[in-house]
């Protein structure tokens, strides 16, 4: 470190013809106590300045202005990484969250990302949102939000995990999962919150409903549980749906040997009958 000395305290020579008798000012020198409670204040002061960098740039989410040294003395000061604190996961397996907040132990607290680590948590299957935050002055601290699985979504012979706004989830937590309600076709993720909205207006309808069949881009084939196929319309899906639960309740229509009931024309109950039920028919009506 280079030190200045300022020009009137530097050494002078006696002119001439001056006295013996009078001697060169020497430099002056600051009292030996002022020197010992100096030191301590200089090096707080550059730590200060160091911590305030710090927190700068952390309150930036980056390290862009930090330099490799800086950030290894800051680990070594303490600001190292000790512990994940994750809290809000119930199914997002553990090591898919480590590799997304990509930290380990020991590394410097300022060298992470919480905006980085955000991003990366957010393409996760099962997270629907996340919080991600340094804790000082060795803890990184996640709170998630996880996804609801609301059906599961079949398509081209696959098999995965929708939430309620149709996000995919995933296949792995299938089998869990098994007594949600299917849905089958590209677009269905997209499509069926509005459908269950019309059919849970009718809810003793609604818990024999198994499946629900995207048609054509364009409406739904709700398979039940006895077998047999509902064709809904494009439109007025919610006032079908009640004409066919005040049949069910009026006739005890589920229980009647029926291979479809076609709700596709306004006001009308279009049924087919099993072949077996057709062919006895057809004999009674023979006789």
């Amino acid at each position: 470190m280079r030190q200045l000395t300022f020009p009137s305290l530097l050494t002078r020579k006696a002119p001439r013809g001056a006295g013996k008798s009078r001697r060169a000012p020497l430099r002056r020198r600051a009292p030996r106590w002022l020197m010992h409670l100096a030191r301590p204040a200089v090096a707080s002061t550059a730590a200060a300045l160091i911590l305030l960098v710090g927190f700068v740039t952390w309150r930036s989410g980056g390290v862009e202005v930090l330099g490799e040294a800086l950030l290894s003395w800051t680990g070594s000061a303490g600001f190292a990484v000790e512990e994940v604190l994750v809290v809000g996961r119930v199914e997002t397996p553990a090591d898919q969250i480590l590799a997304a907040l990509d930290v380990r132990k020991g590394s410097p607290l300022f060298a992470f990302s919480p905006a980085a680590a955000r991003e990366r948590l957010l393409a996760l299957g099962w997270v629907r949102e996340a919080r991600v935050e340094r804790r000082f002055p060795d803890v990184v601290y996640v709170d998630l939000e996880e996804r609801r699985p609301a059906a599961i979504w079949q398509n081209a012979g696959k098999f995965a995990l929708v939430d309620e706004a149709g996000a995919v989830i995933g296949a792995d937590a299938v089998s869990r999962f098994a007594s949600l309600r299917i849905i089958v076709g590209p677009d269905a993720p997209d499509k069926f919150a509005v459908l269950f909205a019309a059919l849970e207006t009718r809810p003793e309808m609604l818990e024999h409903v198994t499946a629900a069949v995207r048609v054509g881009g364009r409406r739904w084939n709700l398979k039940l549980d006895n077998g047999m196929t509902v064709l809904l319309p494009e439109e007025g899906i919610a006032t079908a749906w009640r004409t066919l639960g005040d049949a069910a309740r009026d006739s005890a229509l589920m229980e009647r040997d029926l291979v479809h009931i076609d709700l596709r024309i306004p006001d009308r109950l279009v049924l087919r009958l099993t072949p077996g039920a057709a062919k006895v028919r057809g004999e009674d009506q023979g006789a």
